[in-house]
């Protein structure tokens, strides 16, 4: 699946910027897509003003030689991180996938490494790309899943997306979804983007940062 966000702005540079926060990559990592240009309102205020709207696609390819030398990294510091935590029998791989480094960790006693709502395992995957980033920028992202709660947690975000674009659909009124991380507005945004009915948006200042699902208007 292609990671993309769709983000408004009062210029097309704020609403560029406001997707790449969102997808956490740089600008060469994207397809950048002008979906509306920004009006102003007009003499008086006559014509009311129209923000810009901008589509952004993951297009960054990882090559092999990018990969080995990530995991080998991801290697060293899994094992300096889990030598401090107590944790030197946890078992993981590390596999390529699409534009991503995965750390698969499974086991029994892993549930501290997820944390409450999963608070844990992403502190943990922004530790690791940090550190990475931190070396050398040339790293690949790192995504983590332990016992497959990240793909548990989307199949589930994924349905509530849905359900609630047809709350709006029904009722005709915008909802607002609680306070979500980055990569939670995501799924919510790449789930409905190809809905001609509804679309969304990011509102908010991080933590309380959230997605507003409004019935879209041609």
């Amino acid at each position: 699946m292609r990671k993309m966000t769709e983000q408004i702005g009062k210029t097309t540079e704020e609403a560029i910027r406001k997707g790449l926060e969102e997808l956490k990559v740089s600008r060469d990592d994207v397809k950048i897509e002008i979906l509306e240009e920004p009006t102003s309102g007009g003499v008086l205020g006559i014509l009311s003003a129209k923000m810009a709207k901008v589509r952004l696609t993951v297009d960054k390819k990882m090559s092999d030689n990018q990969f080995e030398r990530t995991e080998k990294k991801v290697n060293e510091l899994l094992s300096k991180i889990f030598n401090i935590t107590g944790d030197n029998e946890i078992k993981y791989t590390i596999d390529k996938k699409e534009n991503q480094v995965v750390i698969n960790i499974t086991g029994d006693k892993v549930g501290h490494l997820i944390g409450y709502k999963g608070k844990t395992i992403e502190s943990f995957q922004s530790l690791i790309n940090s550190m990475l980033q931190k070396e050398d920028e040339e790293y690949a992202k790192v995504f983590v899943e332990i016992n497959d709660y990240k793909k548990q947690k989307e199949e589930k975000l994924k349905r509530l997306a849905d359900k609630m674009a047809n709350n709006v659909i029904k009722f005709r009124k915008p909802i607002r979804l609680e306070p979500m991380s980055a990569y939670e507005r995501l799924i919510i945004h790449t789930e409905l983007a190809n809905r001609d009915d509804v679309e969304t948006e990011s509102i908010g200042e991080e933590p309380r940062r959230r997605v507003v699902i409004k019935k879209k208007y041609n």
